[in-house]
This record gives C-alpha cells, structure tokens and sequence, in this order.
C-alpha cells in the first residue's frame, strides 16, 4: 500500500509510456513543413482510442489509447472545460467516476482512488473489481487472496478502511450499488451474508456453519436468490429485504409437486427474479441417462434421421437432456414446471406472466443455420399453453411489450403484434407505403428487417424501414413517421444508451422509449458516408445536432445533462474524441504525429454492373503524383464502401496479412469494389464485378493495367481463387483461409456450430440458392478447384492449421489441383492458428510475405528465395 500523494505534481514522472512520448514530442518526429515517408519502424507510434464515459455532470471525461505494437494501454482522465487538467494511468483498463469528485481504475491488480479536486491519490495492490457505493460515500474493493479466495474491503473515498472481510467463495454486487451479498468459506464450513451501503455499514447473516457452499448469487431489486449446493441434492433460497424474510426451497419440495427432477447447481444458470420479486426462476437439473452417453471408444452410431448430429450431441448436452426452467411464486410457495423435454427452451415476458416455449431442434434435420420452431405462451399462473405460430425462423425480430400484453415478430416481408390475452394476430404494416424487409439483402431465402426500435410508455411500437422511424398503433390503425430521412437518404436508428442487464436469451430488453422526452438519433447517408446524431422531440421534429463528412462512433450521454461525447474519423484524420454542449469541440486528437508524414487519401467510386449502379472505395498511394503510373491491390469481400471514412493505423500485425495503409505507403492504389451477386452463378457475377470496377479505375489513367494484384481473406479468399479461374487481367493474385471446393464445403460438418455446412451455400455467402443434388451443376461450376486448369495467375494461399470455420484442408486440396496443374502457386500453413492469425509473431510473417508476393510480381521486386522450388531442401 501506498502514501497519498499529489498527482498533479508527478504529471511527467507519470507518463512512463515511451511511445506516449514519442508521439508528443516534435523534436524526435521532425518538422511539419518537411514531410518524411513512413517505415514499418514507425508504426510503433499509431495508437487507438475507445472513448470510456463521462462524469454525471460532465465536468470530466476518460478514454484509453492502445497501442498495439508495445501492448501498453493508458487510460486518461481529462477536464472537460480546463483542459490542462489531465491524469494519466499508464496500463490500466476501464475506470470508474464517483460523481463528479473521484475516479478509480485498476492497473496491474492495483487499484488506484484519485480525488480529482483535491489531486490526492490512495493506491492498494491485488485489487480485481470495485465499485462505488450509490450515495458515492464508499468504495469497495474484491481483493484476490493467496488461497484462491477472495478478501473484501470497504474504505471511504480517503482510502481509509471501514471493513474488512476475508475467505470470500462467491459475491454479487446489487446493481444499483447499495450492498453486497456473498458467501464465506472457511475450511469446509460455509456461511452467507449481506453488507448494506447505508449511512452506518450494516451486515446481516443469512446462513451459518453450513458444510454446503453457496454459490449462484443474484441480486434484483429487493431480493436476493442463491443456492446452497447440498450434494444430490441442492436448496435454493431468496431473501426479501423489505420483509426481511428468508424463504427455501428444497428439492424435496421440487418432488412432492411431482416433478422427478432436484435443483440445479450449474454455474452457468443462475436464479432470476421476476420484476415485483414474487416469483424466482430456477433451473432443474435432468438426470442423465447413463445408458445414452457415450464412452471412450465406443463405436459411434449415426443415423441419417438423427435430428442433430454426433457431433453437437459430444459438444453440448441435447436440449431434451438440458436443464430444465421453473419458476417458483414466493407467495404461494408454488411450483410451475415451465419448459420440458417436448419444448426445452423459453424465453420470459416482460411482465414475468407468460413464458413462451420452443423446440429449438423441432424441425431437424433441415438445411437452414438456424432451425424453424413453433411457439408457444404458457399463462404461468393458470398453467394454460397455446400455439402462437408455426415455423417461425428465429433470424426474425421477436420483441414483447414491456406491459407483457403483446409480442411483436416479422413474417412475410411485414410485422405482426400477436395479443396474449385476446389470442389475435394483427399485420400492423401492411397498410404503410414502405418496405420494412431489407430491400438490398443478396443472400437465398434471406428475410432480413430493417429491425425494431423500442416500445414507447403510451403502448406503440417503433419500426425501422430503409432510412425512417415509423410510431405505429398495436391495432396498425395509426402510424406515423417520425422522420423524413427518404427524402435526403438520410438512415435514423435510435441512440439506446441504457445499459439494461437481461439474463442471456430468457429475459427481453426493455427498450421503453418516452416520446414526450425526446428521442437520440444516431444518422448516416450511406451513400456520402457522412454520419452524426440528432435529437427527436414531438413538437419541433429532428433537431441536428452533428453533421459530419466522417465515420461517427462511440456516443455516449452525460448522465444529469444533455451533453454528448463521440470519436470522429475518416480514412486521412485520426479519430478524435469530441465533446458536444450546444457545439462540438474536440477533447483529443489521436495520432498527431502523422502530419509529419506522407499519407494516402481515398474517395468513392461509381460503375454500373447489370444496369445497377454500384460503388467502391479507391485508396491513393501516399506520394502520389498524378504524372506517375502505380500499381494496384484489389482487396475483395461483399460489400465494403461502408469503410470510405474508416481510419486504419498502419500495422503488420494485421490478423489476415492485408492492411491498407501498409500498401498506400508502398506506393500502392487499393481498391475495395462492391460486389452484385447472382445466385448460382458467382465465378461469373463476381467477376463481372470486379472487372468492371478495375475498368473504372484504369480509366483516371494512373494505374498500370499488367500491375494489378487480386487479394481476399475467408469468403474473400474463395473470390479471389474462383475470380482467376475467370481471368488472367490480374499480375498475382492471394487467397486466405478459402473455400475451394463447393461439394466438400457443402458435405462438411462445422466445428463451430456442431451442424452441416448446408446452410453456407443454400442460403449464406455463397449464395447457391439450392442443395447440392437439386443444382450439382452451380456448385461444379462455382468450386475453384473443379476451374483449376484455368489459371494463369501466381497464387499464394495461406491457411491456418487449426481453422474452425473453413478446413485448411481447403486450401490443401487446391494446392494439390495447382501443383498437379503445373500451376505457378505457394501455400503457407500456420500451425496453431485458426480461421485469423493471433500470434504476432506469424502475423508478422505472413503480412511481410504477403507485400514481398505482390512487389515481385507488381513491382519486379527481386523473388524471395521462400517463393522458389525446393526452397525446404
């Protein structure tokens, strides 16, 4: 532990960071007015920003730079009005403000207390959370122990220690900060108590000189659930704060109400309350049949009817055998038995009155990446259960209203509000003159919706078409935009800067939206690529309040105050924090030092493929002279002018070899072309694309047209791979972790999803649109490997061994095509990686493979020994 100390004083002495430094300092970057070219050596210098939050009152701000190349954070606490006020926290994560008088943060296990007026500090070490109490008079800290056991102390806002509690095995925080729940363990005698927040610290024991551990604690409102894990057979227990009544329930109880099932005691599903705390929900535990499980080397049996395969059986217990939900009514002492082996998953109203049940397998074995269901509501109080909708596609938006009356859900291009209590379904859309299923969706079978806003407090419902907010009556009587964003392709989403706890995919969030207050917009024109945000109000519409031509992020609100922070950004200035009080001014600049150097600019490109127009985004070399001829990369995936004002910090450490900026300082032109897609026929819609894209390019006359390179990573690398079964318009050409061969793709189980790969080409980005046996011929003629004998191109692949998502087997069966082909290709396996590159060190390599690759073969680079025959001899 450490003295207090005025922080102030030790600014400097503070920055121990040497590229911090680095970047402030003029001296070491040169002059402004001469301009150097930036070296790999000097990406050491770039940095990121995440914008962290603001204090109540706005008076202070923290955000954090990382810079990736050093792993070294730093977290800084800023004023927002007296700028020179500044505290820097070198190598610490996410900080806490207590109001507008103290931050906290925690780096390297200690944890650090700064009042921010009177500049003292208090430091402890072995700190791994904290919090602040809500009346802001208390800090309390979970320490970790030698043991493995955790220690608790309490201390006011000087440092100094209230209380002090040791042997911690589990602890829940209320979650608006007014105590703490926890349990004791010492040796094996487990106890479990409350500590209050108040103004004298209070505690109270709930249970004592128990042999059974408590664990699964949940604090809501007023309550507290936690579980006592007797063994075979576990006690789950609630404490009502306001009746100061401790209430159990055993699984005896669990049996007498006929239900042949104990308590569960998985840690991964704790007890939930309902909103009012009159009604706990639990999680019982299936006896497993041994019989059924499988055993080391027992022969596997699988049948071709199973519903689910071997595969997620080995990974994840079958529904059927999952543990089961309940709810118990503390004030009738009642048991309800909610989900089953019939209907094993459900998911909560609102208002805890209804439970609506489903078969997540029930329409297994089928093709699609998620299984339809049928949906059922079961009235908890009166046992009763009826089908809402069959085959419903759980891709669609389900959202209850917050009285629990009413569940919203899209079907049929349109959207629907079912009654609970009537039984009634209303289309409350159809009737309005605008298209709420995504009009430039370009996947098979793809009903993607613009989505749901949030539900307001007078019972309507808010929808998103294209650009608009629409206010729609639950009877679709009454509907009314709100926004006229169609009219400038202005796109308005709603800024929720809640931050609601829900218990996973049981409870909904509760987006309540008060329309008399107002609404925060955030908006886009995704054609320009300007952004900001807006506020609504019913009287006077949209206010603007930023505009920008950057890429606008992070947006955060004051909580007492209607002030904003935000990052902006676009592709040649650094994002910036910004504060935003009636007018926007910035708070920091990120990368400064990059006036000091060349750099690159980009703009939107426009070219027209099968009558339809279509864009991309064109980056320029740093140094570029418009009397000069370059090289250029084309870097492919989907669609991707989204990223014309996304800022890219130089780096070699890129997670799939390609980074932007690394080939704009090469004296490179990068391309990122928009893609139309035709369903079964990509080698030559994709193409078509591409080509045409380059056409326009070659156009402005300022890129060598027997100089282009071809790159693309995952589905990316699979485009690239067949583009050159198409065409020899490109120099060379580099594929990552790519799909090659469309049969065995289609035949392969997935080690992600524990499920067939049929759903990647029948109806995601490879864009089939059939099965294999109802259009052999599309994926024949789609399967780079099958269009091998084509290619003139010099290929480098590159896979990682351990990939989850494609099999780099992939990638080995077209190496063997090429190389049986005589065909000019490299392939570089990284052992120990999956779909993306984590270590740095192959990052490293793969990314100076990649920039050798093209300078050979753009550039007449010398060719690297590696790219030769024999090079393993």
């Amino acid at each position: 532990m450490k003295a207090t100390k005025n922080i102030y004083n030790y600014f400097f002495a503070r920055i121990t960071c040497f590229i911090f430094w680095l970047v402030t300092c003029p001296a070491i970057l040169g002059q402004a007015s001469q301009k150097k070219f930036l070296t790999p050596e000097d990406y050491k210098l770039w940095s990121s920003i995440s914008a962290d939050q603001l204090s109540n009152n706005a008076n202070w701000t923290s955000y954090r730079l990382q810079y990736k190349y050093t792993d070294t954070d730093t977290l800084f606490v800023q004023h927002t009005w007296d700028q020179r006020k500044k505290i820097i926290f070198p190598y610490a994560v996410k900080g806490k403000f207590n109001g507008e008088t103290h931050f906290a943060c925690i780096t390297k296990n200690v944890f650090q207390l700064v009042n921010l007026s009177t500049q003292q500090q208090f430091e402890i070490a072995g700190v791994e959370r904290f919090e602040f109490s809500a009346d802001q008079r208390f800090v309390i800290l979970v320490l970790k122990m030698p043991d493995g056991k955790k220690g608790l102390e309490i201390r006011n806002t000087d440092g100094k220690l209230l209380w002090k509690i040791s042997n911690i095995s589990r602890y829940c925080f209320d979650p608006k900060l007014t105590g703490i729940a926890y349990s004791t363990a010492d040796q094996n005698t487990f106890s479990f108590e409350i500590l209050m927040f108040s103004q004298l610290l209070s505690k109270k024991r709930l249970a004592e000189n128990n042999t059974a551990s408590y664990q699964n604690i949940i604090w809501k409102e007023d309550a507290i659930a936690f579980i006592q894990n007797n063994k075979d057979a576990p006690v789950l227990l609630n404490y009502d704060l306001k009746r100061k009544k401790l209430q159990l329930l055993q699984s005896s109880d669990i049996n007498a109400a006929g239900i042949t099932m104990t308590i569960s005691n998985s840690e991964n599903t704790n007890p939930l309350h309902s909103a009012d705390g009159s009604k706990v929900f639990f999680w019982l535990k299936e006896p497993l049949n041994e019989d059924k499980r499988m055993k080391e080397n027992d022969v596997e049996i699988r049948n071709s009817k199973d519903r689910l395969l071997l595969d997620f059986h080995n990974f994840s217990p079958y529904y059927t055998l999952s543990d089961k939900m309940a709810v118990w009514d503390l004030n009738s002492n009642t048991i309800r038995q909610i989900t089953d082996k019939v209907l094993p998953k459900a998911f909560l109203s609102p208002d805890y009155k209804y439970a609506f049940l489903y078969d997540p397998a029930a329409y297994e074995p089928q093709a699609m990446q998620s299984c339809p269901y049928d949906l059922y509501t079961l009235d908890l109080k009166s046992g009763e259960k009826n089908l809402i909708s069959k085959n419903h596609y759980p891709g669609s938006t389900l959202s209850a209203s917050p009285d629990g009356t009413s569940l919203c859900y899209a079907k049929d291009g349109q959207w629907w509000i079912f009654d609970i209590h009537q039984k009634k379904h209303t289309c409350i859309t159809a009737k309005i003159r605008a298209a709420f299923l995504d009009e430039e969706s370009d996947r098979p079978k793809s009903d993607t919706y613009y989505g749901l806003g949030g539900w307001t407090k007078k019972g309507q419902i808010i929808l998103y078409d294209k650009y608009d907010l629409w206010l729609i009556s639950m009877d679709g009587k009454s509907a009314k935009r709100l926004t006229a964003g169609r009219e400038t392709q202005k796109t308005f989403r709603i800024k929720h800067l809640d931050t609601e706890v829900t218990y996973g995919d049981v409870e909904f969030k509760k987006y309540i939206i008060d329309t008399a207050k107002g609404i925060l917009l955030s908006t886009e024109n995704k054609e320009t690529g300007k952004a900001g945000f807006s506020y609504w109000k019913p009287k006077s519409g949209v206010k603007e309040l930023v505009w920008t031509d950057k890429k606008i992020s992070q947006i955060s609100k004051a909580k007492n105050k209607e002030v904003y922070q935000y990052l902006d950004q676009n592709f040649t200035c650094p994002p910036r924090l910004m504060f935003y009080d009636k007018g926007s001014k910035e708070i920091v600049q990120t990368n400064k030092q990059q006036q000091y150097y060349h750099w690159g600019r980009n703009e939107r490109i426009e070219y027209t493929v099968n009558n339809r127009k279509v864009k991309g985004v064109l980056f320029y070399p740093a140094n570029f002279h418009k009397d000069q001829h370059y090289p250029m990369v084309v870097s492919v995936y989907e669609r991707q002018s989204h990223k014309l004002n996304d800022y890219e910090n130089p780096s070699l450490f890129s997670d799939d070899g390609f980074n932007t900026q690394n080939f704009t300082l090469h004296d490179y032109f990068v391309l990122y072309p928009d893609i139309v897609y035709e369903f079964g026929n990509l080698r030559e819609s994709v193409t078509k694309s591409v080509l045409t894209a380059v056409d326009s390019v070659l156009q402005k006359g300022n890129v060598k047209p027997d100089k282009i390179g071809l790159i693309g990573h995952s589905f990316g690398g699979y485009e690239s791979d067949l583009i050159i079964t198409q065409t020899d318009r490109f120099a060379a050409a580099v594929a990552g972790a790519a799909w090659t061969d469309l049969v065995s793709t289609y035949l392969y189980i997935g080690p992600l999803f524990r499920k067939p790969n049929f759903f990647r080409t029948e109806n995601h980005q490879l864009r089939i649109g059939k099965s294999l046996y109802e259009d052999m011929p599309a994926y024949l003629n789609n399967s780079p490997v099958l269009l091998a004998e084509n290619i003139k191109t010099p290929l480098l692949g590159w896979a990682g061994e351990e990939d989850r998502q494609i099999h780099s087997f992939q990638s080995k069966e077209f190496y063997l095509a090429l190389r049986r082909l005589n065909k000019e290709h490299t392939l570089l396996i990284y052992p120990n990686e999956e779909h993306q590159i984590n270590s740095r060190k192959n990052a490293l390599d793969l990314s100076i493979r990649i920039m050798q690759w093209f300078d050979h073969y753009l550039k007449d680079a010398s060719k690297q020994d590696w790219m030769k025959a024999d090079y393993n001899r």
